[in-house]
């Protein structure tokens, strides 16, 4: 078993409409188009970094979490918990330790109206594989 789950579309694409907006705004505030270009270009590797790096990989023994600042690993049969959220999904370990993993996040919106989103999904599947490594174990 190997999956990937990454940022969604809609996440990579839209921001590139708010650095259009950063370019603009820097632009009026400043009148410099040097000023507006090099926020422009500093919101672009952000966006990649940020819109391209983060991922969540599901193995037969571990789960790694891959952030815009760095990877970590969890062994399935540490994992106590997962649960969506805003700022991603928190891995909680046996040990308490807790892993959020950027590339996969539910809103406030669909958490308070409790609508089955994404990030359930990704949620779902890994504490189904962790609890059946427990049971191969």
């Amino acid at each position: 078993m190997y999956q990937v789950w990454k940022v969604s579309p809609l996440g990579r694409f839209g921001v590139l409409a708010l650095i259009a907006l950063l370019g603009t705004f820097t632009w009026l505030a400043w009148g410099n188009v040097f000023v507006s270009l090099l926020a422009g270009l500093g919101g672009l590797v952000s966006w990649f970094r940020f819109a391209f790096r983060p991922a969540v990989t599901l193995t037969d023994t571990d789960v790694i979490v891959r952030n815009p600042n760095g990877s970590q690993q969890v062994s399935l049969s540490d994992v106590a918990k997962v649960e969506p959220g805003y700022g991603g999904l928190t891995i909680t370990t046996s040990t308490g330790e807790h892993v959020v993993a950027w590339a996969v996040q539910k809103s406030n919106l669909a958490k308070w109206t409790g609508r089955h989103t994404r990030a359930d999904e990704v949620a779902a599947s890994i504490t189904a594989a962790s609890r059946s490594r427990a049971v191969t174990r």
